[in-house]
């Protein structure tokens, strides 16, 4: 497999345990990867995720895929819930990635966590609540923009009981 056909594309990537993580990836060399990150083997970042190739068990390209949230099937994956998972800084780094597909992912991803009912451990919800009303003032896209103001909505009444947390 020559994960270099791979960069700037939409990919489906399935890692060696089974997990399968969606987005847009960009390839790194061996050597980059080496400096950035001490392991010298190339490998795909998906927003704040590296996959070394011995990490890919197999790899998909979702470009010709319409789905019903664009080249995805389901309105959020594997990788925003590890982000959401892994706490308040995973989820800045991709509210603020700067690609509208991976902002919007992490947006339903966070709402979905947001609702009791979905019996969802979401520690930080209060420090996402200030991340989304800064998201909502620094973007130029009007499909953020409005998600971004969706949700915000939705979460100002239970904001001040976050704050206890």
């Amino acid at each position: 497999m020559r994960l270099k056909q791979f960069d700037g594309q939409c990919v489906s990537i399935t890692d060696v345990n089974g997990d399968v993580f969606d987005g847009y990836c960009s390839y790194n060399s061996d050597e980059y990867n080496e400096h950035e990150f001490g392991r010298r083997e190339e490998g795909l970042e998906i927003v704040n995720f590296l996959f070394y190739r011995s990490d890919i068990k197999t790899i998909e390209s979702l470009e010709g895929h319409k789905g019903p949230y664009g080249k995805f099937l389901d309105p959020f994956g594997t990788l925003e819930e590890k982000n959401v998972q892994d706490g308040f800084d995973s989820i800045l780094n991709v509210l603020f990635c700067g690609n509208t597909d991976h902002v919007l992912r992490m947006m339903r991803c966070l709402d979905y966590y947001y609702d009791p009912e979905n019996n969802r451990d979401f520690p930080c919800r209060y420090e996402t609540y200030g991340a989304l009303m800064e998201l909502e003032d620094s973007t130029n896209d009007e499909t953020v923009k409005a998600e971004t103001n969706r949700i915000l909505d939705r979460w100002k009444p239970t904001q001040s009981s976050d704050k206890a947390e």
